[in-house]
């Protein structure tokens, strides 16, 4: 009986100490996710705080008299034209 007891007490103990190393690994790997998933919120307030800072500027020019002179702007940096402009390509690649 005392043999037995002490198998019984061996196989519970190692259960304990498996269990014990099972959760532990499992609290590391959840604190890993929580500091990931922090760096990660830590981003996106970022760019959310960034993307607020240019609306509220294209608000502001939208809501200003030189409306037209951004979008005539904004169209010439995309490679637009007006209908009555002709466009000349410099090809000699002087650069000047």
């Amino acid at each position: 009986m005392v043999k037995n007891r002490k198998v019984r007490l061996s196989v519970v103990s190692v259960l304990l100490v498996v269990m014990f190393f099972g959760c532990a690994v499992a609290i590391v790997s959840q604190m890993a996710d929580i500091n990931r998933l922090k760096n990660q919120e830590a981003a996106y307030t970022q760019q959310l705080a960034d993307q607020k800072e240019e609306n509220a500027e294209l608000e502001e020019i939208l809501d200003s008299d030189d409306r037209d002179a951004y979008i005539e702007q904004k169209a010439r940096e995309k490679g637009y034209v007006k209908s009555d402009e002709i466009v000349f390509y410099d090809i000699s690649g002087s650069g000047n």
